[in-house]
């Protein structure tokens, strides 16, 4: 009993000594690491063909030399083809955050919509009356007919759908395949971190929406969505990434888990997951509360800048990384079975 005690006490400092060192940059949606596990635990639910195909497919991104080819680290050039292939997968998920900077012909491909949903969450009953009809939100789960790799507004369950449905199509040119098959990596992980289904919403502190957490100041990682990001972890290491996803997948509980995903692969279905996990263990009452007294004092939502950083208490952030925890294991599961259906034997 003491050793379990103590390998809780240590889990509770890890977290927490993970937000406390995080910074305030932009939140992106798991952290680097976490997209990584994602593709490496897609890579193992696929036979060594179709690990090959799919590779063979990311071959063909236009920017495959310098965003894949040229950060490959020396000792997974070394390797044997597996290990080469195995970091084209973690390297497709985390490219669409890569291109939301450095030169212009690299932006190109940056499409900031692309990664989420704000489904609407208020903070009181008040605030759903008076808001309720008032948002233009892009709340659409059908594409577009007329989407193409230049259709900005698209939401996150349509980019995915969209992703899915071109890179089937034969007509598809090789290269367009492989961009959305890095955007297919990278959105399936997005769509299960809770904060990339839904916004909060109030009259005074967020009339627009309070940016999936990021409006949200914590004093652990800066805000609420950067916080959510970083369960998983920071590092941005293919070998502690590929590590990290055979030990998760190796315990019964997450690998039980995965399996149980698979029986669903609708978008739709991920997203609703999501949205119940952000409204039962992100936006908690520990939360709300704080918030529902900052909108009671406040005049508009200028003052939301203003607003002094909530302490999470260790119970969130423990119930926080685990629900991180399964998140990514279904993920990983959900994103092997769709590229399976996208590369059959």
């Amino acid at each position: 009993m003491l050793r379990r005690h103590r390998l809780s006490v240590l889990k509770v400092f890890l977290i927490l000594h993970v937000a406390s060192t995080a910074t305030l940059a932009p939140a992106h949606a798991w952290n680097a690491k976490g997209h990584r596990m994602i593709a490496s635990l897609a890579f193992r639910q696929l036979s060594p063909t179709q690990q090959a195909k799919v590779a063979e497919m990311l071959t063909r991104h236009p920017r495959f030399t310098p965003d894949f080819a040229e950060p490959m680290p020396s000792e997974v050039r070394a390797g044997d083809a597996a290990a080469r292939q195995e970091w084209a997968f973690q390297q497709a998920a985390v490219w669409p955050d890569m291109v939301r900077s450095g030169p212009p012909e690299k932006r190109a491909f940056h499409r900031g919509e692309w990664h989420y949903v704000n489904q609407p969450h208020f903070l009181n009953a008040a605030a759903r009356t008076e808001l309720a009809d008032k948002l233009t939100i892009n709340l659409a789960m059908e594409v577009p007919a007329n989407a193409t790799l230049d259709t900005a507004p698209l939401n996150i369950v349509q980019t995915i759908r969209f992703a899915r449905k071109t890179i089937a199509d034969q007509q598809t040119s090789p290269s367009d395949r492989a961009v959305l098959l890095s955007w297919l990596f990278h959105t399936v992980g997005d769509i299960h971190q809770p904060l990339h289904s839904t916004a909060l919403f109030s009259p005074k502190l967020f009339s627009a929406g309070d940016r999936g957490g990021n409006m949200v100041k914590t004093a652990q990682a800066g805000n609420l969505h950067s916080l959510w990001d970083q369960f998983p972890g920071q590092a941005d290491d293919f070998r502690e990434a590929r590590n990290a996803a055979i030990s998760d997948s190796a315990k019964r509980e997450f690998s039980v888990l995965g399996l149980q995903a698979v029986k669903s692969l609708d978008e739709k279905t991920w997203l609703d997951e999501s949205h119940a996990l952000a409204k039962s263990h992100v936006y908690t009452e520990e939360i709300l509360t704080t918030l529902r007294r900052l909108e009671a004092t406040a005049v508009n939502d200028s003052q939301t800048n203003t607003i002094e950083p909530i302490i999470l208490s260790d119970s969130y952030l423990k119930v926080g990384g685990h629900v991180a925890q399964e998140r990514i294991m279904q993920a990983g599961y959900r994103l092997g079975a769709v590229l399976k259906e996208l590369v059959p034997e």
